[in-house]
């Protein structure tokens, strides 16, 4: 084995002969696949490689696993770039360790081994791509807002490498797209597909365009490519949500023991929903992707790029659902309760005819009498939405390769925006008596309702006009970069390669926030979105708003019923012709983040008779900038505080890989590093917001405490002590086995606590103490587990690949009336696998994947987890037939089997 390094070096070359030969072959048959050959891998052991079909793909991507110093996976674009993955995260999902959340039916969010999607970095030709969507920003890629056609491979890094940006605790993602000069001269391609989908009845087209020129010199070249996707996507949901623990012997239960009024037998130290609720949403997008490059090279020792990447997502949504909750009644109105274990999985409510005060807080509202109220549920509710997201990226590269040297200089800047220019809300309720009784229930595993009038039908159904809001949003990511690097070429003793690099990052996130307010002319003057509606001389009929167009729930058998939809049309029409529409800036949604990061690191690759590898260090430092408009509550001055604040940060960074070529066909691995993870948006953009004490007798006397919420800007980054060991066995020509143990022991994780502070508030001369909810560095969390994947080419053309992975369920420590217990990190499954098989031969080739994952937490109350995503099931067949070498026939099915989502209690 001591010409390990010959050998490799003799692979490359021959696989970049490959490549060229296979870009002739591939852009000749014009069968709508982009040939594009990736940058000579002059950083890096990986090279990644063009293929011509699934066979050639998938061997070719092990060889890029087999020949990397780090935990690598990689997809080509012959994996990306075809029906029916029409973004990258529905590729990715296939690689053993990765799950994706899902908008929408797309894949939108990945996290890798058992980690938030937070704590996942996606990078564009290695650098951060802005992103975003509506409400917060988060740390994690939208990958709806990414057209797959654009992208040539991508990688995915789960072990740390010194000279990769720090981020990803998960891992990281990095996207690359393609170069012109290493395409043929006057190159191209041209798709057009159509998309039926059976529950919208719908048929919606996408086109790709790409075209490559390059002068007779071959040192200029440039690239221009287009795609655009129209797309329906309809969702129907069920959901019991409001979780809450009921019990007369535990201290600071939220609620007493349940009381079955049917039977009378009582319920203790019991979960139980408050609301369940089905619905059904709709939402037309349109994805749009551009990308223009240019590429010189003036003479064979400078190489510059000059790269534009842009992409566009509009998405109009409209969403109806019925809910079943009795917020106003504290009585514990439970009739027909079935438990399992220690959750409610079933009740039901019944008009009782009692009288209840009147508490909507108007006190010329039905002249303060009591008022027989009934039943609240159901609720119908409706919802509309106008939004689009963007996003932009431009980066300069130039490159000098020196004799003994390379030298890279790079310059970019990435911005996104996303948001909603109009967002409405409303919902109509029982009264009255209009509803006798419902039931809900989970006890066969799928949810079913009963209720005494037939809510596809009966439009008197709906008696009182509760709750009306209307706004708009809008997020902004921006992101500038210049990054410097150097590559020696040392071959001294064991080093190779020794690189050292320095980069600077200005990052900005925005939030802005309007309310629409709308100006009745006399009750209560202006009404805000968010205010009550309840005199009758100020809304319109709720009758009026039931529409007879019916919502169908019948498709995918998920329990969910048909109910009569909320009319739109009729509500903006009743507040258009009755009032008039001002915007208000809402200070308290308002918010700007910045982040000034100095990275610096150095990194060496080795070898030595079997071993390769690579060890390195990083150090980063963040600077941290707050802007958020606090609220005072109660005082006469409503007018809200600009509050800044700051921190500062550092961190070093230590990474190590190291591949041992055991035999010819055998790899073991074991990497080590510490990695982490800049603190979520969300807990840092909250905007401080407190109230009086409890009992004021005078302003020089009051009892009791404020409380509130606010933000901590000093939250330390989370840090990740991990590592892997693996092996590999690699038997035969694109076939291979392995396993990976990895773990991750994550410390710094922000939890929630309660602190005593001091306040101003004009109730009182003098400082209140405000009890203040608040996050804190502190929680603590581990993630371990198997990875394990085979892959086999037969010599018929058959093929199968498989992988499995098993997370230890991750704990991490929450706070629950001041005690620290156990809890799941959101976001995790302990079980996944992804099975694909496929035949090919020189006319004909097909493909058949099947995708599985358990049960995964993804919220967490009280300490218990109270949103589950159930086991979901997702297969996905691929047929392509080719007829000769001009003309290639794809036909594709996409079936969705399974994927149900349950937010409720899981036991254990």
């Amino acid at each position: 084995m001591s010409n390990n390094k010959t050998s490799r070096e003799f692979a490359a070359l021959t696989r970049r002969f490959n490549k060229s030969a296979l870009l002739l072959a591939v852009m000749a048959s014009c069968n709508g696949a982009y040939a594009q050959a990736n940058q000579a891998a002059q950083q890096s052991d990986l090279e990644v490689i063009e293929v011509r079909g699934i066979r050639s793909s998938t061997a070719e991507n092990l060889a890029i696993k087999r020949l990397s110093a780090a935990t690598v996976d990689a997809i080509t674009a012959e994996d990306i770039g075809k029906f029916p993955d029409k973004n990258v995260a529905d590729s990715l999902q296939r690689v053993s360790g990765v799950l994706i959340d899902r908008d929408g039916g797309e894949g939108s969010r990945v996290s890798i081994r058992g980690t938030s999607p937070d704590w996942t970095l996606t990078q564009l030709n290695g650098n951060y791509i802005a992103s975003s969507g509506a409400g917060v920003p988060t740390r994690s890629f939208n990958y709806t807002l990414l057209p797959s056609s654009m992208i040539s491979s991508v990688e995915v890094y789960k072990s740390a490498e010194a000279r990769i940006d720090e981020g990803g605790i998960g891992g990281t993602v990095i996207l690359h797209t393609r170069k012109p000069l290493e395409m043929e001269a006057n190159s191209g391609a041209i798709s057009l597909e159509a998309t039926y989908d059976d529950v919208s009845e719908d048929i919606k087209p996408q086109v790709n365009v790409l075209y490559s020129w390059k002068n007779s010199d071959e040192n200029f070249a440039m690239l221009a490519g287009f795609t655009r996707q129209d797309k329906t996507v309809t969702s129907i949901t069920n959901n019991a949500s409001h979780w809450r623990f009921h019990s007369d012997t535990v201290e600071g239960a939220e609620r007493p023991a349940i009381v079955d009024q049917a039977t009378g037998e009582v319920y203790n130290n019991v979960w139980a929903p408050r609301a369940m609720s089905t619905g059904n949403s709709t939402e037309d997008r349109t994805r749009d992707g551009y990308q223009v490059a240019i590429q010189w090279m003036p003479t064979d020792k400078l190489d510059l790029n000059l790269n534009y990447f842009g992409a566009k997502l509009d998405y109009n949504s409209s969403s109806q659902s019925v809910l079943f909750a009795e917020w106003n009644d504290n009585h514990n109105p439970y009739y027909g309760v079935v438990l399992d274990g220690d959750t409610v999985v079933a009740y039901g409510n019944a008009d009782n005819g009692l009288l209840n005060d009147n508490n909507w807080g108007d006190a010329d509202v039905n002249n303060g009498v009591a008022v027989r109220r009934g039943l609240l549920s159901p609720q119908l509710t409706g919802r509309e939405r106008v939004g689009e997201s963007k996003s932009d990226t431009f980066d300069f590269e130039a490159k000098y390769y020196g004799d003994l040297f390379t030298a890279t200089l790079k310059l970019g800047h990435t911005e996104a925006e996303g948001g909603t220019s109009r967002e409405t809300y409303a919902n109509i309720d029982a009264r009255q008596g209009s509803v006798n009784s419902w039931f809900w229930s989970t006890v066969d595993g799928k949810p079913s309702y009963e209720v005494s009038t037939d809510l596809a039908t009966d439009k008197q159904a709906y008696q009182y006009y509760d709750w009306f809001d209307s706004y708009s949003s809008e997020n902004k990511d921006t992101e500038d970069y210049v990054q410097a690097d150097l590559q020696f070429d040392i071959d001294t003793g064991i080093f190779t390669t020794f690189f050292v690099g320095a980069k600077y990052r200005s990052h900005e996130i925005k939030g802005i926030k309007n309310d629409f307010r709308w100006d009745d002319g006399g009750y209560r003057g202006y009404l805000s979105g968010s205010e009550w509606f309840h005199n009758p001389d100020f809304h319109p009929d709720p009758e009026s708003l039931v529409s007879d167009t019916v919502v169908d729930n019948s498709a995918g058998n998920t329990g969910a019923f048909n109910f009569l939809a909320f009319d739109f049309a009729a509500l903006d029409s009743y507040l258009r012709n009755n009032f008039t529409q001002t915007v208000v800036p809402s200070l308290g949604g308002t918010y700007t983040l910045e982040e000034n990061i100095w990275s610096v690191y150095a990194q060496s690759n080795f070898e030595w008779q079997d071993f390769r590898g690579n060890l390195g260090v990083r150090y980063v430092n963040t600077d941290l900038s707050t802007l958020t408009y606090d609220d005072v509550v109660g005082q006469d001055n409503n007018d809200t505080t600009a509050n800044e604040r700051s921190s500062d940060d550092g961190e070093f960074l230590p990474s190590f890989n190291l591949a041992w070529d055991a035999t010819e066909d055998l790899v073991v691995r074991f990497a080590a590093a510490r990695a982490m993870s800049r603190v979520s948006y969300s807990d840092l953009s909250q905007a401080e917001s407190y109230g009086p004490p409890v009992n004021i007798n005078s302003p020089d006397s009051w009892t009791g405490r404020g409380t509130g919420t606010s933000v901590n800007t000093g939250l330390d980054p989370m840090l990740s002590d991990q590592f892997d060991l693996g092996i590999e066995w690699y038997y035969g020509e694109g076939s291979a086995l392995g396993a990976t143990y990895f773990s991750k022991d994550i410390s710094n994780l922000p939890i929630s606590a309660v602190e005593i502070v001091e306040r101003e508030h004009d109730c009182c001369n003098g400082p209140i103490e405000v009890e203040m909810n608040t996050k804190v560095a502190g929680g603590d969390a581990e993630s371990k587990g198997v990875e394990l994947f085979f892959q086999h080419s037969f010599n018929s053309g058959f093929g199968v690949l498989a992988n499995y992975t098993f997370t230890d369920i991750s704990t991490s420590q929450v706070s629950t009336n001041g005690q620290k217990t156990d809890a799941e990190i959101p976001g995790t499954a302990k079980h996944q696998y992804n099975v694909s098989v496929y035949f090919e031969n020189d006319d004909f080739s097909v493909r058949a994947s099947y995708n599985w994952k358990d049960d995964r937490a993804n919220s967490i109350h009280q300490g218990a987890i109270t949103g589950t995503e159930v086991a979901s099931i997702v297969t996905r067949t691929k047929i392509n037939v080719f007829f000769g070498l001009v003309l290639t026939v794809f036909a594709s099915l996409g079936a969705l089997l399974y994927l149900p989502f349950f937010n409720g209690i899981v036991d254990g």
